[in-house]
Formats: C-alpha cells, structure tokens, sequence
C-alpha cells in the first residue's frame, strides 16, 4: 500500500468486522513495508451520492494524516438502484506515505450504500461499526434536505456535527431549515461549520483592531460598514457574508431594523447604543481565476474619525489590516491557514467542545437573511 489509500473491496454488510480483521491480518504477512493501523476517533460523512462518495476517500487520506480514525462514508441509492444487497458495503484503507523506516500509519474506511426502502437500517447499521469509546464527528458533507432524516438519527450517537453551510445555497427552498436545524441541536452535541472556520481570520483581525483599550470607544461609534465580495454567480446567496455580520450583530448586541436587497446590492439597518449602523454588502463576479469569497471590509465611526478595512490580497493567501484614526495609520498582514475542505476538517476535528459564539452568530445571520427574503418577495 505505497499510495494514499486503497481500492475498494467489496463485502458482506453482515460480515464487515470479520473482513477487516482478514485484511490486516493479509497485510501484516504480505511480507511488504511494516504497517501500523491506528484510530483516535470516529469519522461520519453522509453523502448525497455516489459520484460524492468516490471523492471523498483522498480527503479522508488527508485527513487522517493528523487524526487517523475509521470512516464511514453513507449514502442512499437513487430509486432506480436495483440490487440483490438492501446495502451494500466496501472496505479500504487510508495510509500515510513511509517515512523512512518508521512504519506506514493506515486506517480503515467502509462504504455503505443503502437502497431506498433500507435507508431508515442505515444508521443503526453505522452504530454498529462505530469503534466505541472513542469520539464520533459526523460530517454531513452534502447539507441537502434529502439527508436530513439520516442525520437526525446518526447525530444522537455523535459528539459533533460538522457541516460546510456554504453548500445549502445549491438548496435555496430548503436553506433556512437546514441552518434552523443547526440551531435547534441539543446541548450534548457540538455543531461546527466549515463556512464559520473559512472567516476566522476576517473575525480575528476585526477583533483585534478593538483589543487596545483606547480603541475600545470606536466599537460605540461605528456608523458604517461595507463589505465587498467577488461573486461566484449574479444573484448568488452571500453566506460567509451573512455569518460575518451575524457574528458582529450578535456579540455587540445590535438589534435590527430594516433589511432590503437590489440585486446583488443587501443594505441593512441596526440599533445600537451608540446610534444606527448601517451595513452593505456588495459585489462583482469574480473573473477567472479569482476564487469568490469576501474581499474587503471597510468599517468607519461617525464624524470619520476612524476606519478600520481588513482586504485580500489579489493573488495572495494573506490579508491586510489597516488601522486609521485621526493622522495615525498601522498596517499589517497576516497569512490566512489553507482552506481546502481536508484542512478545513482538519481543524474541526482538532477542536473539543463548543463554540459558544458560532450559534448566536448563526442565528443572527439566519434572521437576517429571512428579513432579506420577506423584502424581496414582499
């Protein structure tokens, strides 16, 4: 197994565990490379279809590289799937490459896939296989609506739910469910977005221009904010963007007053203690080669005594901050960690506990974005 993972092998759902235990026997007197198998946690993606489920195993290869679990990779067949197995399963393992003369790591992976009317066995058959006492994140990698019943019941048995919100705008009619579920999970389990870890840095930056004491005043102050984003499309929903703002709203403790969108130009309105703030999110299509995403945010207080912008850096994974207040201006910059979906979840599963700013953020940002749909449909 010199590559990153193995081809799959297909198995007996019955007999998963039994199979296992004869490919690592078959491994360890293949008389190749010394091969060390390992496992700290469970992972849990549900898929919404096969193609989805034939690219994820590289991801898992990365993945484990920092956090070597057993995944499991779920998805139901469409109706016109006809097979002579209600599910059908695969085996495979995720390996490290050697270095030197240390063993290779490898970790286990399983596929199931679930005809239609066996969807409602699938979680318990995930159960199952869980590796117990070890922690269980379940990463809903599809976000769509026709997920969502397996989810419901695999998340009773996990410790963390992780999603990519991002994904639930290709799902427009059932977007706000989605986030509501999110919301509504319960105490015991952890929810974390990749959406929410894709503006860490933007959040870290706006936090820090406030974190000196005579700058504190300026939060009180604030008149205006602009956001400016490269759009993946004309018209598309403004997720991170959305986030952010809820994120600011939530923990300054704004409260909102109006929402309206023209086309790809969202104005809205909040009450704050020291006056009205006006927000704006605008945009143009990205051109080729520009990866669509925030851009630049530019925040100013009343009288322009202040501004505070944070921008992206064209061609770069760095982002600039600019302090200006009065005739003093400090610039910085930053690199910003890589936000590949296997780096993404790297860091998700590297975190324990809650984050007790992200649901407020999340809830903040979902209201507002239904105050957007009411104008529009208004």
């Amino acid at each position: 197994m010199n590559g990153t993972y193995a081809d799959l092998l297909e198995v007996d759902v019955a007999a998963i565990e039994q199979e296992l235990r004869a490919f690592w026997k078959s491994t360890g007197e293949s008389g190749q490379e010394a091969v060390m198998r390992a496992c700290s946690c469970n992972l849990v993606a549900v898929v919404s279809n096969r193609k989805e489920a034939a690219e994820f195993p590289p991801i898992v290869a990365r993945v484990a590289e920092s956090h070597p679990s057993r995944s499991i990779i779920a998805y139901v067949e469409p109706e016109e799937a006809t097979h002579s197995s209600a599910i059908r399963a695969w085996i495979s393992a995720q390996c490290s490459p050697a270095v030197s003369v240390t063993p290779q790591v490898c970790c286990e992976s399983i596929t199931l896939a679930a005809q239609p009317g066996a969807a409602k066995d699938l979680p318990n058959t995930i159960v199952s296989l869980l590796v117990p006492d070890l922690p269980v994140f379940l990463y809903w990698r599809s976000f769509t609506a026709a997920g969502r019943i397996l989810v419901e019941r695999i998340a009773r048995f996990s410790d963390t739910l992780i999603v990519d919100s991002h994904r639930s705008r290709q799902d427009p009619q059932n977007r706000l469910n989605l986030l509501q579920l999110l919301i509504a999970q319960p105490e015991k389990t952890t929810v974390r977005d990749l959406n929410w870890s894709r503006i860490t840095a933007w959040r870290d930056l706006i936090a820090q221009f406030f974190d000196p004491p005579d700058a504190r005043k300026h939060l009180d102050l604030i008149s205006t904010i602009e956001i400016t984003r490269q759009l993946s499309a004309p018209g598309s929903i403004p997720t991170r963007t959305l986030l952010l703002t809820g994120w600011l709203a939530s923990s300054l403790g704004w409260r909102r007053t109006s929402a309206r969108r023209r086309g790809d130009q969202w104005f809205s309105s909040w009450s704050t203690a020291g006056g009205e703030v006006k927000v704006t999110f605008t945009g143009t299509e990205a051109r080729p080669g520009e990866t669509p995403g925030i851009s630049r945010i530019a925040i100013r207080t009343r009288g322009g005594e202040a501004k505070f912008v944070v921008s992206a850096e064209p061609d770069s994974f760095r982002l600039n901050a600019t302090t200006a207040i009065e005739d003093c201006r400090i610039s910085h910059s930053v690199a910003q960690d890589p936000l590949d979906e296997a780096s993404l979840l790297i860091r998700e599963l590297s975190h324990s506990g809650r984050d007790v700013v992200f649901v407020p953020a999340l809830r903040e940002a979902l209201e507002l974005e239904k105050s957007f749909r009411e104008d529009t449909q208004g």
